[in-house]
């Protein structure tokens, strides 16, 4: 199969963000679970957990990969307190579906169907984040990411150049004629 994706020096943000954020953005509150995985494009994925119970995936893909560093080690944190909480005799603290930090990410919905064991494909949930935003342990919020660059008209930014010009020409031509 041919590979027909860019070389990483000719993506700017508004092809990547393109290509990412093909629908309707939304806020959506996510209870993240300390679960990380890296999918074939070598983003982040990590699961999470949305109302009534649903578990997804949030995909920090792209430029927002670097920017989700601070919150991996706001759940790494998480992981390490349940870990103590687990050794110390904690029974709610034992499976790692208990571990959850709520987190309010604005991004947009995508399917995946994936072949099961036996052959059926099944449905499941990506969450691609824009912006998040989550409470540290000093208890202040930390907003990351960047909201979706929106594509430039280029007819529009063309006429806009037009106009611009043709009002200096006429801004030049009244000058000389005083």
């Amino acid at each position: 199969m041919t590979n027909r994706r860019r070389p990483p020096s000719q993506i700017t943000p508004q092809i990547e963000d393109a290509g990412l954020f093909k629908r309707e953005v939304r806020d959506v509150p996510v209870e993240l679970v300390p679960v990380f995985s890296r999918n074939n494009r070598r983003d982040l994925v990590v699961t999470g957990i949305v109302r009534p119970g649903t578990e997804i995936e949030v995909v920090f893909a792209g430029r927002r990969m670097r920017e989700a560093a601070a919150l991996v080690e706001r759940m790494k944190k998480l992981r390490a307190q349940g870990v103590r909480a687990a050794m110390t005799g904690h029974d709610a603290m034992v499976r790692i579906q208990q571990l959850r930090l709520p987190v309010q990410v604005r991004g947009t919905w995508r399917l995946r169907f994936e072949p099961d064991a036996s052959g059926w494909e099944v449905k499941s949930y990506q969450l691609l984040a824009a912006q998040w935003a989550f409470t540290d342990l000093d208890g202040s919020t930390v907003v990351c990411g960047w909201p979706p660059e929106q594509p430039q008209d280029r007819r529009l930014e063309r006429d806009r150049a037009a106009r611009a010009r043709q009002a200096a020409a006429s801004a030049a031509t009244a000058a000389r004629a005083r």
